[in-house]
């Protein structure tokens, strides 16, 4: 019943989506490192006023590294929710892989794990669910799990991404 229940949901990725990416090989290890992008919670706004779940899945392999540790990811979480909820925003799940590259996990992006997991614990059908990543591994991920995909790059934002999809899905209930 939850399943065919009419569910909106979209999931994304962290770095690079919702805050500054930093280097290749370096991580988000503490809120100090951490920086919103612009108009990010406008953009998580639109998505809630339109009744969408938020979802988080997010790579940390630091963790494996050794360069954080779990209880950093959860403070550093732990502030972003705080932002989040001072905006009256929210994630209603988030999900995380500490693997590192060679760990061979089913969770670590580009494969699937985390999206499934979130089909799993929402219900989703992730036919009708957009993954918004900002690379490569990111949309292959959101194609092995069957979700639609959509990329955030220097020259198209989140809010960009957003307002796109939001208004294709508008005009596509419409036709229907």
């Amino acid at each position: 019943e939850a399943f065919v229940e009419p569910q909106r949901a979209v999931i994304l990725d962290r770095d690079g989506v919702l805050n500054e990416r930093p280097p290749i090989a370096h991580y988000v290890r503490s809120w100090e490192e951490f920086a919103w992008l612009p108009r990010t919670f406008e953009a998580l706004q639109l998505l809630k006023g339109a009744g969408y779940k938020l979802l988080l899945a997010s790579n940390q392999s630091g963790i494996a590294r050794g360069v954080m540790t779990e209880d950093d990811l959860a403070q550093v979480h732990g502030r972003m929710k705080g932002d989040l909820a001072r905006a009256g925003l929210a994630f209603d799940g988030i999900y995380h892989c500490p693997h590192g590259w060679d760990d061979g996990c089913f969770c670590r992006k580009p494969l699937p794990g985390m999206l499934f997991q979130a089909q799993r614990d929402f219900h989703l059908d992730l036919t009708k669910t957009i993954f918004i990543g900002d690379d490569e591994r990111d949309q292959q991920a959101g194609e092995a799990a069957g979700c639609l995909t959509a990329l955030v790059t220097p020259d198209r934002s989140l809010l960009d991404v957003v307002r796109d999809y939001l208004s294709n899905k508008e005009e596509d209930e419409r036709c229907e």
